[in-house]
């Protein structure tokens, strides 16, 4: 059956019957959920987006997770993002203090501007990230620095916001606008650093139906632009009818032409049709996956995933990685303070200026000499069971076991190895593998120039969450260690759901995607705040 007989029906009249109809429709929603067409459509889009990096090289590459990822090509992209379209969602718009993004604002600044890519499956041609999550993020950070730090000027081109006129009506804008003040506000009396803005950012807004040639170039790349540019790319093709799929083909280097059903937003929840394949994997076998035939293809996705996870290049909990190297010469105190963050590659990184670094390392990781080296602690969580004492007694196992230690990993280790499972079954544990752990790290970092890491798989949610816990516990709101045991118990009782939020602020500032999980954070209160969760001698 030809592709047009597939989707009109080769005898289809007005009166076919309505299980004929479902039948058609069933068959197209399978062709649009194939792995092949997925992958094919991706690849198909990411020719625009190397197109946009061609005109305006200079500007900093960013995939906006998870969707853009699928569509920038790892060797042109320097950084990422986490604007979410809930945010920017009808009547619900926000300017997330979780996720804040400050991380890219040395970077844009430093590169003269930015393209942050994404796109939508949702019959709509750019995504709410882009149509006004990011429009509301760039009005508020220019309100910001002005209130702060006097600059941009309110009359500035591209201070106020803006939104796509062809997209978001009149009112819904207006609507949005007022709301900008208190976002600012907001922003203003929380932990995060404002970044000092000389020049406005100002979002310009790109499809695959713009006309690039109205975008002005040299003048945009142009240090005397009188505006920061945010070239907001949404990488897909739009369609305005899911069963209106055609035929789209595709030719590869030395390849012979590839036809397949073009799905819109193709990368968009990829739980659903990847296989377990990652941005990073589909990069790295890029030409081999398109070089493969349907009916083989997905049989290769799974040889390509079991053969990376036992390499162990999927190990290191990174499912996208920038490998195009972002320079950033700015002086930070122009900024305001803001940080860069080093995890854009996957290094590890420091929360302000505490000595508190958090990364991401397998489960099985052994730590080299020079990690150790590095480190003067390591607090590594593992999902895998504990090994088996050796000549521990039985009363130090049964102690350890009860702290989810290993007998190795005593509190006199170098690494301190702690077993407790990354998701829901891990929260459990909080009350019992936390408190030990903290307590080691402040009288770790009491050391003078001591630094510690915490690590796990994903150097999310178990991670973030500890590192949340030791900020919360063992520093003042001036970023201050608290060395004196009877400062510390008076703090312990004055530690607030405030006091947790801003730290996850400082946390979300150094490395936006470290940011646990609110089931994770549920539990960080309750160990901190509730009395009956407390030390004895802390009530």
């Amino acid at each position: 059956m030809t592709f047009t007989e597939l989707l009109e029906g080769s005898s289809s009249t007005s009166s076919s019957p309505p299980r004929q109809d479902w039948h058609h429709s069933d068959r197209i929603k399978r062709e649009s959920r194939h792995i092949y067409n997925k992958l094919h459509s991706i690849s198909h889009d990411s020719a625009f987006i190397h197109r946009i990096h061609a005109l305006f090289p200079s500007l900093l590459l960013t995939a906006n997770l998870r969707c853009g990822a699928w569509y920038t090509d790892p060797d042109i992209t320097s950084a990422v993002s986490y604007f979410k379209s809930t945010d920017g969602h009808t009547h619900q718009w926000s300017f997330s203090l979780k996720r804040s993004n400050l991380h890219l604002v040395p970077l844009i600044v430093d590169a003269g501007g930015a393209i942050v890519v994404d796109s939508t499956r949702r019959g709509k041609s750019m995504p709410d990230a882009l149509s006004k999550t990011i429009p509301v993020w760039c009005a508020v950070l220019n309100g910001a620095s002005r209130r702060r730090y006097g600059c941009p000027a309110e009359d500035a081109e591209g201070f106020a916001l803006e939104t796509p006129q062809w997209m978001i009506p009149p009112s819904e804008h207006d609507q949005i606008e007022s709301r900008i003040e208190g976002f600012v506000e907001s922003l203003l009396d929380s932990d995060l650093q404002v970044p000092m803005l000389k020049k406005p950012l100002k979002p310009v807004f790109v499809t695959q139906q713009t006309n690039l040639e109205s975008i002005p170039e040299q003048s945009i790349q142009s240090t005397h632009c009188r505006f920061t540019p945010m070239l907001l790319v949404s990488a897909s093709r739009f369609v305005s009818d899911s069963a209106r799929l055609g035929n789209s083909s595709s030719t590869n280097a030395n390849q012979a032409k590839k036809t397949f059903i073009y799905v819109q937003g193709a990368g968009d929840d990829h739980e659903n049709w990847a296989r377990s394949l990652t941005p990073d994997v589909f990069w790295k076998h890029h030409d081999r996956l398109l070089a493969c035939d349907k009916e083989q293809l997905e049989a290769l996705v799974d040889s390509i995933v079991t053969e990376e996870a036992s390499s162990g290049s999927g190990k290191n909990g990174h499912w996208f990685t920038p490998l195009r190297q972002a320079r950033c010469a700015t002086d930070d105190a122009q900024l305001g303070g803001a940080v860069a963050s080093a995890s854009a590659n996957g290094a590890d990184t420091e929360v302000g200026a505490t000595r508190v670094f958090i990364g991401s390392r397998a489960a099985d990781h052994t730590f080299s000499a020079g990690e150790k080296e590095q480190y003067d602690l390591i607090i590594h969580f593992t999902s895998t069971a504990p090994p088996p004492p050796a000549s521990a007694s039985t009363e130090l196992t049964e102690c350890l076991s009860s702290l989810h230690l290993s007998p190795a990993s005593k509190p006199t280790a170098k690494v301190l190895t702690l077993h407790m499972s990354p998701n829901k079954k891990g929260l459990s544990s909080i009350r019992t593998v936390f408190p030990p752990a903290i307590e080691h790290a402040r009288h770790t970092l009491s050391a003078s120039g001591s630094y510690i890491l915490v690590c796990c798989e994903s150097g999310k949610d178990v991670s973030g969450s500890l590192v949340v816990a030791i900020l919360a516990s063992c520093f003042t709101d001036q970023r201050q260690l608290i060395v004196d045991e009877q400062a510390y118990a008076a703090h312990s009782e004055e530690i607030s759901k405030d006091t947790t939020r801003r730290r996850l602020q400082w946390l979300v500032s150094a490395c936006p995607r470290a940011a646990p999980s609110r089931a994770f954070l549920l539990r960080v209160n309750e160990l901190l705040i509730s009395p009956r969760h407390r030390p004895a001698n802390s009530t």
